[in-house]
């Protein structure tokens, strides 16, 4: 399976919401680039990338370290979201060689953007985030009531492939991800599934590389707080990284 480590910037830092709540904020001590830089030569040939300020404020505070990725050719590395709302967003992302983009509130209020986006030469994956089993959008602010094994078929039928999906309630807190809801989305829907937030240790990777032999369509996980804090080592996010 895919071990694929997160860096979320917040006004050119690297942090962690709990919940993506601003309020419980986590600031680690890492420059992002050079980060990232350690992570693809590790071996890792996907990083989760999260501009949390554009997605919570609207703000463009992270642009220059986007551009800083991108001028040291290492946007290819890189699955980048957060607050890409429009297609312009799309394209300006993509310009500067983040082909791969991650869209949750705009597919939701317009699946065929997605073919507008593919269009563009843009790999696009569908950020599910879900509450209770209810989905959030808009940065996590607002709760829909949408049937959301029909937007993902919908959505796979215009192009979609690959889904990450985020328990918000786990999210950044060192809890430990519950599965069921992934494993039974994953099964509905027939799409590539990457599981993300609450990821607590090594127990955490071992879960889900079981649910991805029973359901090989769960073929990936997303590891952040967890690693920052010295719960699992690189080496052990290698180690279960095929």
């Amino acid at each position: 399976m895919r071990v694929i480590p997160a860096i979320d910037l917040y006004e050119g830092r690297v942090v962690r919401f709990e919940r993506g709540d601003k309020k419980k904020i986590h600031l680690y001590d890492y420059d992002p680039v050079e980060l990232l830089k350690l992570f693809a030569e590790e071996g890792f040939q996907l990083v989760h990338v999260v501009d949390l300020s554009c997605a919570i404020d609207g703000s463009m505070a992270n642009e220059v370290v986007l551009k800083k990725i991108s001028r040291r050719n290492l946007a290819r590395f890189v699955q980048i979201g957060g607050g890409i709302r429009s297609l312009e967003r799309a394209i300006q992302l993509v310009q500067m060689g983040f082909r791969r983009q991650i869209l949750s509130s705009a597919l939701i209020e317009d699946p065929t953007l997605i073919c507008k986006l593919m269009q563009q030469g843009i790999d696009v994956v569908f950020s599910l985030d879900t509450a209770n089993e209810r989905v959030r959008t808009k940065g996590w602010n607002e709760t829909s009531e949408l049937n959301v094994v029909e937007l993902l078929k919908t959505l796979k039928e215009l192009g979609l492939k690959e889904v990450i999906h985020t328990d918000v309630e786990a999210d950044g807190t060192l809890k430990g991800r519950k599965l069921d809801l992934t494993k039974h989305l994953a099964q509905k829907a027939n799409l590539t599934f990457i599981v993300a937030g609450g990821i607590n240790g090594v127990e955490d990777l071992e879960n889900v590389r079981r649910l991805n032999l029973e359901v090989p369509c769960v073929d990936g996980v997303i590891v952040g707080r967890a690693f920052y804090e010295g719960k699992i080592t690189l080496k052990e996010m290698k180690s279960y990284a095929r």
